[in-house]
């Protein structure tokens, strides 16, 4: 499981580069199956989920503090386009302490996400709790990619 001090370090961007090349091993003849499992085991704990706008707003509503930045996996994909991510309480302050992101009120993390309409918004638990709202990009997003090669995720 990515835990908070992963994201702030930027060790999560390793787990992502790996979980990508995997990928693209899913369909070997006798070893695709084991990678498939494999990935789906590690990305369980994620919890990572779409949801819509409406329940993200509750979601940084009911947050303690919150921080937006560019979405963790941004530094992979440059030509996939900027979206941003909102990081809620603990994740927050690490992802500010570590540079990569600004504290902001509960609205304006709302008006952040709202800059990209045409972006599915997906949620993730770090450390075990739902932390992390992402304006994803399919194109390149890990949840998206599993999801059209058929894993369970």
């Amino acid at each position: 499981m990515a835990t908070i001090e992963d994201y702030g370090s930027g060790r999560i961007l390793r787990s992502i580069r790996l979980a990508h090349l995997a990928l693209r091993f899913t369909a070997l003849p006798l070893a695709g199956k084991y990678i498939r499992r494999n990935l789906e085991e590690r990305m369980e704990p994620f919890g990572i989920r779409p949801i819509t706008f409406a329940e993200a707003g509750r979601i940084i509503h009911q947050s303690g503090h919150c921080a937006v930045g560019p979405r963790t996996c941004r530094s992979l994909f440059l030509e996939s386009g900027n979206t941003e991510s909102v990081f809620l309480d603990e994740l927050a302050d690490r992802m500010v302490d570590a540079g990569k992101a600004v504290v902001v009120t509960a609205d304006l993390a709302i008006e952040a996400i709202k800059k990209y309409p045409d972006n599915p918004l997906v949620l993730s638990k770090v450390s075990g709790r739902y932390l992390e709202i992402c304006r994803s990009v399919p194109e390149v997003c890990i949840y998206w990619k599993m999801k059209r090669a058929g894993l369970d995720v």
